[in-house]
């Protein structure tokens, strides 16, 4: 369990202050947010690598706001791995335990038997980190984070350098480690996939500030700012006055009621394309304005009486229904997932 409490600290021309965030026991949480956020300057107050001018840090119930950093037992993995390429892989893993007071030889060896079998590199022991792959690596790092049994896991976007079908493999088996290990993980990265996979709740946060907090799919399906419904990638943000003296769209109004919203936000996979008239209230016409190739899916641009829409198709969808610029096309929208900004 994290607690942090009105922790406040500046470095330079950047300040976070009076930021407090709870993340549960055993809980995987993903930090998302900008180039210059603040999100690893938060990871390593936690770690207590960046000193901190006021609040309070709790693990596990425990203060450790004024404790050195190996006294809050906390592993941090950074993306660049920090290998000892002088060590070899079994004593890389080992390092850290040169460091615990616990002593207790038989329970570390428990923990490298367990993390070599559940990583699956029982066969790079021996070598040296130059002759392994990003992968071996990044399964190296772990296993050396973990085997200290620490109380927190701090991840500073550690899959970002491997290539897609490494990283997909290293998500797997790092989903599995926090089954496995139900350990309290607190993550950083830049990737929505690996969000949507790993994370049971995440923060978005923005100049040192957490903008919008809760499970992944809230967050990003009914984003509560501007800020957030464009960084999770709410193509469709329309101004609510544009609608209104437009009688067709006033079905999509009466989602909005007396909330005082400013917008409407639709997400662009949540907008189904149609050759034909499409039987629901929340459907339209409109003519297809520009087509892009994104490679897996296509992203078209619709125009309706004035107003655009986005919407995503796969590749197999676009073909079927042959779409092209200029064509008219019918559309419909989830009201139930329209979100009110």
């Amino acid at each position: 369990m994290i607690e942090v409490k009105d922790l406040s600290l500046q470095l330079g021309e950047f300040k976070i202050k009076d930021f407090s965030l709870t993340i549960d026991m055993g809980e995987f949480f993903v930090l998302l947010g900008p180039t210059g956020s603040g999100k690893t300057v938060l990871l390593e107050s936690i770690a207590g690598l960046k000193a901190i001018q006021a609040g309070n840090i709790y693990i596990n119930k425990k203060e450790v706001t004024g404790k050195k950093p190996e006294e809050r037992n906390i592993s941090i993995c950074y993306q660049d791995l920090a290998l000892f390429p002088h060590m070899r892989v079994k004593d890389n893993i080992k390092y850290g335990l040169r460091f615990r007071r616990d002593t207790n030889k038989l329970k570390y060896e428990k923990n490298f038997e367990t993390l070599i079998e559940l990583l699956r590199i029982n066969h790079i022991l021996d070598r040296y980190p130059i002759f392994l792959s990003g992968g071996e690596k990044q399964r190296v790092a772990l296993a050396r984070a973990l085997i200290v049994d620490p109380d927190i896991l701090l991840l500073d976007e550690p899959l970002t350098a491997l290539d897609s079908g490494i990283k997909a493999t290293i998500e797997a088996e790092l989903k599995n480690l926090h089954e496995t290990l139900k350990i309290t993980i607190l993550m950083v990265t830049h990737d929505f996939k690996e969000a949507y996979y790993l994370a049971d709740r995440v923060g978005i946060i923005k100049d040192g500030s957490i903008m919008q907090m809760g499970p992944i799919e809230k967050v990003f399906e009914q984003p509560d700012s501007i800020f957030t419904a464009n960084f999770v990638g709410m193509k469709n943000l329309i101004k609510i006055y544009e609608l209104k003296d437009k009688p067709v769209f006033q079905v999509l109004l009466k989602h909005v009621g007396e909330t005082g919203a400013e917008f409407i936000g639709i997400r662009p996979e949540n907008i189904v394309i149609s050759n034909k008239i499409i039987d629901d209230s929340c459907s339209f016409l409109g003519i297809i304005s520009h087509i892009r190739n994104n490679g897996i899916y296509r992203e078209i641009d619709i125009i309706s009486h004035g107003v655009e829409f986005k919407a995503y198709l796969t590749a197999n969808s676009y073909n079927e229904l042959q779409l092209s610029q200029g064509k008219e096309v019918f559309f419909g929208i989830d009201a139930s997932r329209i979100a009110v900004i």
